[in-house]
């Protein structure tokens, strides 16, 4: 072995093979690090509407991320006037969530590694056949490979032109 790694080829392409793995795992370090989604922080649309018999009562389950939060930003202003109350969730929350208590359910996360986050897809699952439950979901691909089909699920890509249609079909949602 000694002579071998004398050998000035050998020990330089060894060496550049080894860089090039390091340099790829690194690259899909990153990768994986700047796809994170962050976790969104609790707070009400139409605040003043909580307590209010007759307003509509909707939750939205999200993530912390420039798209996610200009959707629902437009969503905020497109809604402004109407009597619906929204109450915005981190979708890692969603497991404590009762279904019964809200007119309208919204999950609007990202697909990441061919998957929603974990706890949205087990909500999903367990509440699959629910008229109040509406999904919305992002992804690169601009489509979720493994759509089960039996639910109401709208999926695009994170791009700045999508921010309307996302918005629009959720404010569609909560006003029927």
């Amino acid at each position: 072995m000694k002579k071998l790694w004398k050998n000035k080829p050998f020990k330089y392409g060894v060496i550049s093979i080894f860089l090039l793995v390091l340099g790829g795992a690194g690259f899909l370090g990153y990768y994986r690090i700047a796809r994170i989604q962050n976790v969104s922080l609790s707070y009400e649309i139409n605040g003043e509407l909580k307590d209010k018999e007759n307003s509509y009562k909707a939750v939205i389950y999200t993530q912390d991320r420039a798209f996610k939060n200009d959707v629902i930003d437009e969503v905020k202003n497109n809604l402004a006037d109407e009597n619906i109350y929204i109450k915005v969730e981190p979708v890692e929350e969603i497991g404590e969530n009762r279904l019964e208590d809200w007119d309208k359910v919204i999950i609007l996360s990202t697909v990441q590694s061919s998957d929603p986050p974990k706890p949205a897809l087990d909500y999903m699952n367990k509440h699959k056949d629910e008229a109040k439950l509406s999904v919305f979901l992002t992804a690169d691909s601009g489509g979720w490979s493994k759509d089960p089909g039996h639910l109401d699920v709208t999926t695009a890509a994170s791009k700045s032109e999508n921010v309307t249609v996302f918005s629009r079909k959720i404010k569609e949602f909560l006003l029927n």
